[in-house]
């Protein structure tokens, strides 16, 4: 899903819906405002299924930061991480080792305050407002070096980041970049939507519907998305539609998960 605000041609200074409080609404949490709530009813309109891939996303990260941690993983740096809700990275990292540390970095300042209210209280965990495309800016952040030393091996998680980047904008050298900086025993984890005509005709049903131009978003194919782990190790069962990496018993149960157009995967750097 896009970030920031829904409405890329607002006027200056006027509150739009955003979609990161949106998804937060969506996750059952309560920092969102009235018109966050009509937009998401008028998103659900049109792309019904758009809630479910929401949780399913959430859910998917907290299996691959768990599986992170628990391979001695113990500092994560979230790129473009929309609001740090309830249950998210740093929960779940801590759930398996308390001395985890995280990084929240998102380009939209608008949503920092309640990222730092969310964040109260959590001494290792940091919200940024960076662009993740300057990742020496990025990683000598005083804030992010308060909780995460890049010397030494850390997970980053890109969780549909890509979605905002076009390939006129190198999405390849973006993720080349990172793998660059990430010293040895360091993982990249990713999700991104694929080409699914379903979120395609919703939007397009959104728009014709007159309620709202979304921010253009690229989706991918499974075999695009495995080539951004290239030169890394990918851990099994490799690139696959979310659900069937690495489910566990409590996750949410899916139909047909083979079908379901959102790909997944966790890559080692040797």
């Amino acid at each position: 899903m896009p970030q920031g605000a829904l409405d890329p041609d607002g006027a200056a200074g006027e509150v739009v819906p955003n979609i990161a409080r949106i998804r937060h609404l969506w996750l059952g949490g309560d920092r969102h405002r009235p018109d966050d709530g009509e937009m998401a009813r008028r998103i659900e309109l049109c792309g019904p299924h758009i809630p479910y891939l929401v949780r399913e996303q959430r859910a998917l990260v907290r299996r691959q930061v768990r599986f992170l941690a628990e391979r001695g993983i113990t500092q994560f740096l979230d790129l473009g991480s929309g609001l740090p809700d309830q249950g998210y990275v740093h929960h779940t990292a801590r759930e398996v080792n308390p001395e985890s540390r995280v990084a929240y970095v998102d380009i939209d300042g608008s949503i920092a305050s309640d990222a730092a209210a969310l964040l109260e209280g959590s001494a290792n965990a940091r919200f940024v407002v960076a662009d993740c495309r300057d990742v020496a800016g990025v990683l000598d952040h005083p804030d992010v070096r308060a909780v995460l030393d890049p010397t030494e091996p850390f997970a980053v998680l890109m969780t549909e980041l890509l979605l905002h980047i076009p390939d006129s904008e190198n999405p390849e050298g973006f993720v080349a970049s990172w793998v660059e900086a990430m010293p040895s025993g360091s993982y990249l984890a990713m999700s991104h939507f694929g080409e699914d005509d379903q979120v395609l005709e919703g939007f397009q049903i959104f728009e014709s519907l007159k309620f709202g131009r979304f921010p253009r978003v690229n989706l991918r194919s499974r075999e695009r998305v495995a080539e951004f782990f290239t030169g890394l190790e990918l851990v099994e069962p490799g690139v696959v539609p979310a659900p069937l990496w690495r489910p566990e018993p409590n996750t949410e149960t899916v139909r047909n998960p083979a079908e379901v157009r959102m790909y997944a995967g966790v890559g080692r750097k040797g």
